[in-house]
């Protein structure tokens, strides 16, 4: 595998402030919406109807203030008891008594009577609080005593608030404030789960397996978060129920981590530490949920403050290292993903100082890290897909340019052939000269220095050569032209020879203009035949008329025909070495040859393929 080294943006100080703008914008842009949509008021209904004069009462029957921060009352061990008063003027309309947050089971006595839940047993969980309906055989005109009994396996009890109102719109007020606790957990439960899913089917694609994993991860622990919150481990015990929030708060956080440092270039760095504290707080946890007490709550408190603080460190590390190496490209990444740090914190400073059980991240805190986490993932995916129409046109780029090398190279091949072509017609040329006229004029050399030799046959031999050298030209003059006008440029040649020896020419084409092309090789071959067969007419025939006739094959190609009326004698009749220098010449060029000789003249027949 190839690395390639990336080098570092330049940081100047007009992208610092760039940077810095794109951050504080998402920042106030989430805040400014998480405002809006969590209100930060009570309901009215609760707020008319919260009773204030809660007391705790002692192990001596005294009452005395609660502790605990203003938000919820405080007991002094795992069983506590908090007493407070309610004025009625019309006690036979009844009673609605509500607990909203209490730890970790509750029952309600009304002047001295207990009283039983109205809620199913599922809905008994200090998440979703407790309702009584309180019938007016209980209650009295003027003041009613009430007196809520919290009990918990552990450290010490608390109970939120009890709202007491006559029925009616005091349901409705619990019916909403039950579905506003709700519905965020369920949403994060359902997003979480659909978010897992998603990721660990794009992590298929091997392109997108690290970072979809990671992001798997994450959703997963915000799933068993929405589970959590829901409270659906009531039944467990204590140590349980505390662990399982452990666990989620260390998948969600874990799973961040991974994600962070895998959307940045340069990573992922922070593998190896996130293997050995997973395992190490794993243990602990496990520990925890198997041990007869729970951890005591300043254990807890550094438990969760380590796992948030650790965790942001590490996001905050990778989001610095993207910025420095991919500059303003991933800005908004940047400003994405740290709205993880400042979310996490500020869901951790609420839970310190609302939820003594368990730090955990507030649903609608978790919610918008789902929400954040999916436009983040088709963020991602949206730069992987321009980076691969990036990579296509690199691609591109490239077959382009081996195209064009390839063109280069096909030409270059194409001059070679040309100038091997050329090579081969001159090394044709010059055999054909050797073996021709050089032969030819090699005779006329020695004929020339025999004095014995008759002039006759010097001059004859003299014509013969001329008639090769001019037959050579005619062959290369012919190049580029169809074989009927290569044939007619023989044809003045034929019939000049005819006439010197008293014979007559009949020419025959019937090609009509047809793009037949031979090369000069083939030409001149198809002169030499023509011509020999035209010398045996003059020299052996005795006739008075040579026919010429060119037409098409059967097979295509071409055929030639020259007859002659002569009556040779029977001895004229055997094979010569023209006869056979005619069917080798034939057979050089791939073609049929034929001689029919008979009491009405002769004919050579050569029948040429098309190649």
């Amino acid at each position: 595998m190839i690395e390639v080294e990336i080098p570092s943006a330049e940081v100047t100080p007009a992208r610092k402030l760039r940077a810095m703008l794109w951050i504080l914008g998402v920042q106030i842009a989430f805040w400014g919406l998480a405002l809006l949509v969590r209100p930060p008021v009570i309901d009215p209904v609760f707020a008319d109807n919260r009773l204030a004069n809660i007391l705790l009462e002692d192990a001596d029957g005294q009452l005395k203030q609660a502790g605990g921060r203003p938000v919820y009352y405080l007991g002094d061990g795992p069983e506590a008891r908090f007493v407070s008063t309610v004025s009625l003027d019309h006690p036979e309309r009844g009673l609605v008594v509500f607990a909203p947050r209490y730890n970790r089971s509750v029952t309600l006595s009304v002047n001295g009577q207990r009283v039983p839940s109205s809620d199913a047993p599922a809905w008994r969980g200090g998440k979703l609080g407790n309702k009584w309906v309180i019938p007016a055989g209980l209650l009295r005109s003027g003041t009613n005593s009430l007196s809520a009994d919290v009990r918990r396996e552990c450290c010490r009890a608390y109970l939120a608030d009890l709202i007491a109102a006559p029925p009616g719109a005091i349901d409705i007020a619990i019916r909403q404030w039950r579905m506003q606790s709700l519905l965020p957990a369920l949403g994060l439960m359902v997003l979480g789960l659909f978010g897992a899913l998603t990721c660990l089917l794009a992590g298929r694609n091997t392109l997108h397996k690290p970072i979809a994993n990671a992001a798997a991860v994450a959703f997963t622990g915000m799933a068993l978060g929405g589970l959590w919150q829901i409270d659906i481990l009531t039944p467990s015990s204590e140590p349980l129920y505390i662990s399982a929030g452990f666990m989620t708060l260390l998948a969600t956080m874990g799973g961040l981590v991974a994600l962070a440092d895998r959307w940045f270039s340069g990573g992922p760095q922070f593998d190896r530490a996130l293997l050995i504290f997973g395992a190490v707080f794993s243990v602990m946890t496990v520990a925890a949920a198997l041990a007869p007490e729970p951890l005591p709550r300043e254990l807890r408190d550094l438990f969760n403050v380590l796992i948030v603080l650790l965790s942001n460190a590490a996001i905050i590390a990778c989001v610095a290292r993207g910025l420095k190496r991919d500059g303003e490209a991933l800005v908004l990444d940047a400003a994405v993903l740290l709205l993880v740090p400042s979310i996490s914190l500020a869901d951790l400073i609420d839970a310190l100082q609302t939820e003594p059980l368990v730090r955990n991240i507030a649903p609608l805190g978790v919610l918008a890290l789902a929400v954040l986490l999916l436009f983040g993932i088709v963020r991602r995916a949206q730069m992987l897909s321009r980076r691969l129409e990036d990579a296509n046109a690199v691609l591109d780029a490239r077959i382009a340019e081996k195209q064009a090398e390839l063109e280069i190279t096909a030409a270059l091949l194409r001059q070679r052939e040309a100038e091997a072509a050329v090579q081969g017609e001159r090394a044709r040329i010059m055999r054909d000269m050797h073996d021709g006229m050089g032969g030819q004029l090699l005779s006329v050399l020695m004929l020339s220095r025999d004095e014995n030799s008759p002039r006759q046959m010097i001059t004859h031999t003299v014509e013969q050569a001329i008639d090769d050298l001019r037959l050579l030209i005619d062959s290369l003059d012919s190049v580029g032209d169809t074989i009927d006008f290569a044939l007619g440029q023989f044809r003045e040649r034929a019939e000049a020879k005819l006439r010197a020896a008293g014979m007559k020419l009949i020419w025959s084409n019937s090609l009509d203009g047809r793009s037949i092309m031979l090369p000069p090789g083939t030409i001149l071959t198809v002169y030499r035949i023509m011509q020999e067969a035209i010398n045996n007419a003059v020299r052996h025939s005795g006739g008075k008329v040579v026919t010429l006739t060119i037409g098409q094959s059967g097979l295509g190609g071409v055929e030639i025909a020259i007859a002659d009326d002569g009556q040779p004698g029977p001895a004229l009749w055997k094979r010569g070495r023209g006869l056979s220098n005619m069917e080798v010449r034939a057979q050089a060029i791939g073609a049929a040859f034929r001689l029919d000789t008979g009491a009405n003249g002769t004919q050579v027949l050569l029948q040429i393929p098309m190649t």
